[in-house]
């Protein structure tokens, strides 16, 4: 079932947009709204700030590329979420519960595998092939409470085998898809994870959307850790292991240790450190680090001791570059090239642990560092080649405060003026546009003003979706989408703009309805009134008008394919049809 509008708005009314918009990106007020670079195109890089928020009306707008949206569309365009993922994390973050009896279940086949593979991994810990599993577990320190909370299994190497099993609840074509299979040289099936310690990937409802599977005992011949490829349900680049565990013990956690291994989640949690997420088997992205954002400012990266840690650190760091807030507090921890957080807070207890963290080096301390590595700053060249490396990487920081701050420091140490190279003076090309083009896109914009106006008025003045005057678009109009939002208003004349928004499928409607909701012109109900009877004359003779030229074309033997099947379309949808108009959509058919 889906969630309810009654939920939904509610659920927005209850959220400040700028808090939820302004924990992932800088806003700066200004007027009567908040202002930032759009996160949408440009990558941040725009000269002046073109997306506005508006707390009023919950939504936000970009005047750049037009989108438009309340903090559901936000989240998930930005946080990469599902429509039920976003909801879930704003009604977590404003202190409500989806209704269990509204909320949707997922009955993807490939979940409901997964769901079925975990409690068959799990079934098989705690049965006598599971033994040296749980033994090895054991030896590391995890509790048999810590394996269940995880949902830690066992995948067999033994019959009957995962496919075999699953075979008698699911579909071939189904089990194919999940991931959990491969096929070998003779096009035959055979279990992807055999004779290991399994770790279920959950999303953030719970359900398992992958796995990863490590080697009790080490084989030549076998990678020690193997994870599903990427699926319908699993996007790694997406995915956190262990936020789903840690969201059950604390909803908005002061702090977030990033790390790298299953095991470290699990090893930090044994010892009592509950806020621990790790990348799934993938190199940490910009997508894993925004969510992580939309849950708390402070994080701490824990990555293994060795210089492929090092390494990743690194790339951590240009993927945070554009995400930098002032607010924002990022910290690396660097542990003994042999440790990793496991065995750190193993040999070494919680406190152990958490002084390091207290101890960590900050975020510039660590770029500033890395810079200053690249050459030797006691020569002229040397320093040059410095700041050569720091420019690009500056020029990603999308918030202007720190990026100023940044070239300052990085100046200071290269002994050179940095702030005129970050400078972005390049003006974009005019196209030629011939004069046809010219005149179809001044037609194109008006139209577009026409459709802004009607929504802006329906937007102050619901109750005007009554009026008969939009009878004049016919329902297989390019236009009868006013229609279908005239309905939308009927039917609820009290629904906020917000939840209109939100029914909204098509894009480009979308975005010039967003517009609409962020204008600041008000309209008395008359004016309102005035401009939708406008608008829509205006409309209605645009289509007339469009008839008449490709009729005119048509008898200059101008037209192009798609142009006559336009003029068909046109002529088809009248009620009647005059002989004219009969013959001419005969000739357009047999041409």
């Amino acid at each position: 079932m889906s969630i309810s509008s009654s939920f939904i708005e509610r659920l927005l009314a209850s959220v400040n947009i700028v808090d939820v918009i302004g924990r992932r990106i800088t806003l700066e007020r200004k007027g009567g709204g908040y202002w930032a670079k759009c996160p949408f195109h440009g990558s941040g890089e725009e000269r002046t700030a073109s997306f506005k928020v508006y707390e009023e009306t919950g939504t936000y707008h970009c005047f750049g590329c037009k989108e438009s949206g309340n903090a559901i569309h936000f989240l998930r365009k930005y946080d990469g979420l599902d429509f039920i993922e976003a909801v879930e994390m704003l009604a977590s973050q404003v202190g409500m519960e989806v209704p269990k009896q509204e909320a949707r279940i997922d009955t993807s086949n490939a979940k409901k595998i997964n769901n079925r593979a975990a409690e068959i991994f799990y079934e098989q810990l705690k049965s006598n092939d599971g033994i040296n599993t749980v033994s090895y577990l054991k030896d590391r320190g995890i509790s048999g409470e810590t394996a269940k909370f995880f949902q830690l299994g066992y995948s067999t190497n033994k019959k009957p085998t995962l496919h075999e099993r699953l075979t008698k609840e699911f579909e071939e074509k189904d089990i194919n898809e999940s991931g959990l299979f491969g096929n070998n040289d003779n096009g035959e099936s055979y279990d992807r994870f055999r004779d290991r310690l399994m770790f279920p990937i959950r999303n953030i409802k719970g359900e398992c959307i992958a796995f990863g599977g490590r080697l009790i005992e080490d084989k030549n011949d076998q990678a020690k850790y193997l994870n599903s490829p990427e699926t319908k349900t699993y996007k790694k680049k997406y995915e956190l292991y262990g936020l789903f565990e840690i969201r059950q013990v604390n909803k908005r956690p002061d702090s977030i240790f990033l790390v790298e291994g299953y095991m470290d989640v699990i090893g930090l949690f044994q010892y009592d450190v509950k806020n621990a997420v790790a990348s799934s088997g993938t190199a940490f992205t910009q997508e894993q680090l925004r969510k992580i954002l939309s849950y708390t400012n402070t994080i701490y990266i824990v990555f293994d001791g060795d210089e492929a840690g090092h390494k990743a650190s690194w790339r951590a760091v240009e993927n945070a570059l554009p995400l930098l807030r002032e607010d924002t507090r990022i910290s690396f921890i660097f542990l003994d090239p042999d440790e990793d957080p496991d065995s750190y807070i193993r040999k070494n207890g919680k406190d152990a642990f958490m002084r390091l963290a207290k101890d960590s080096k900050t975020f510039s301390e660590f770029f500033i560092e890395t810079i200053k590595e690249q050459d030797d700053l006691s020569s002229v060249e040397g320093r040059s080649m410095v700041a050569r490396f720091a420019l690009p990487l500056v020029n990603k920081i999308s918030n202007d405060t720190l990026k100023q701050a940044y070239i300052k420091e990085i100046s200071n140490i290269c002994d050179l003026d940095l702030s005129k190279l970050t400078q972005n003076t390049a003006k974009p090309l005019k196209s030629n546009v011939s004069e046809k083009e010219e005149v179809k896109k001044n037609s194109s914009s008006v139209l577009r003003k026409s459709v802004l106006g009607i929504f802006m008025a329906l937007i102050q003045h619901p109750k005007l979706a009554t009026m008969q005057e939009f009878d004049l678009i016919k329902i297989d109009s390019k236009f009868s989408f006013l229609k279908d939002i005239k309905d939308l208003y009927i039917d609820n004349t009290k629904a906020s703009a917000s939840i209109i928004l939100e029914k909204i499928t098509n894009e480009k409607v979308k975005n010039i309805f967003g517009e609409a909701l962020v204008s600041e012109v008000k309209l008395s109900k008359e004016d309102a009134l005035s401009m939708i009877k406008d608008c829509l004359e205006l409309i209605a003779q645009s289509e007339a008008e469009r008839e008449e030229i490709l009729k005119e074309k048509y008898n200059m033997q101008e037209l192009t394919s798609s142009e006559k099947r336009e003029l068909q379309q046109i002529i088809l949808k009248k009620d009647k049809m005059s002989q004219e108009e009969a013959a001419l959509i005969k000739d357009l058919s047999s041409n």
